[in-house]
């Protein structure tokens, strides 16, 4: 079971402004919006522990940083042409008790007037793309999931690919899709990845009435997804068996999902902050990538 199979999450993968390179864009994020969003005491204002039955769940503030990508063609006939909303530099996913939660998260002064006006400085509103989910644990029966069994996931500092499955008539509930899928996704990254990947988890696409993602992180006009499986791998080098195994699966679900809007982003993970730990936030955590030499455009 994951730790957070109850607890209701964001996620958000968002593209950067105009005017800014990709290191500028990760420095702000992580170093400036990552403090930003640990700074205030009151819990209510982030994730924060439940207990529930006597299970303890952990609630964390999580990015990835992508250093990879792979697109849909879109739809209309013309060669090799790109959506408009093609590009995607990092993801968010945060977590809550329940759909209360995230109203008092999302409308409290604090986020209103500090987390949420800080994004007019580094993010493009129009192409946001986000979902509501709750998380499902996926067995993976690999060599290195055998080799890592004792290893939780979301504790960031690990490579991961984030799958985002989109349906022929925008399905926004991945309930039933879910289980359709994922049996085939596993299969094809067993055949592909025994010793490139070693777990898995199925965020399931939920929706309410009590929230409207696209009024407060922009991104109406971007595509709709139902599901979005993240796969954690051995490293970077793992990316072309997971490409593979991606083949495999799409060729078999073809009928089922939109491969002109689903997508594969590939990042490194690093915690932000995870409230039931009591860890907060640190820069020592931002993950470096060896092609953004060079200082912080925040050091100048």
């Amino acid at each position: 079971m994951s730790s957070s199979q109850h607890s209701i999450k964001q996620i958000a993968v968002l593209r950067r402004k105009p005017g800014m390179t990709r290191k500028e864009y990760f420095d702000y994020r992580f170093r400036v919006h990552g403090a930003l969003s640990d700074a205030p005491e009151d819990k209510d204002q982030k994730p924060q522990p439940i207990l529930r039955i006597r299970l303890l769940l952990q609630s964390k503030y999580i990015q990835t940083q992508i250093f990879d990508a792979a697109f849909g063609l879109r739809a209309d006939g013309l060669p090799n042409a790109n959506h408009y909303w093609c590009g995607r530099d990092d993801t968010t996913e945060l977590y809550f008790r329940d759909w209360d939660h995230v109203i008092k998260s999302f409308n409290s002064d604090y986020v209103k007037t500090k987390v949420g006006p800080d994004a007019r400085f580094f993010a493009d509103f129009e192409t946001s793309i986000s979902l509501m989910a709750r998380e499902k644990q996926v067995e993976l029966k690999t060599r290195l999931a055998s080799e890592r069994s004792g290893r939780a996931l979301g504790q960031g500092n690990t490579t991961v690919a984030m799958y985002f499955v989109s349906t022929p008539d925008n399905q926004l509930s991945g309930g039933k899709l879910e289980p359709e899928l994922t049996p085939t996704l596993t299969q094809a990254l067993e055949q592909h990845c025994q010793d490139d990947a070693w777990g898995v988890i199925a965020n399931v696409g939920e929706v309410s009435e009590k929230f409207d993602l696209n009024a407060y992180f922009g991104g109406a006009r971007a595509p709709q997804y139902a599901l979005v499986y993240k796969i954690y791998l051995k490293g970077p080098a793992s990316v072309p068996a997971v490409r593979r195994s991606q083949k495999l699966f799409e060729d078999a679900v073809k009928d089922h999902i939109d491969l002109h809007e689903s997508f594969i982003v590939f990042s490194e993970e690093v915690l932000v902050m995870d409230v039931g730990e009591n860890v907060r936030f640190s820069r020592d955590r931002q993950p470096i990538f060896q092609d953004l030499p060079g200082s912080s455009h925040l050091d100048a």
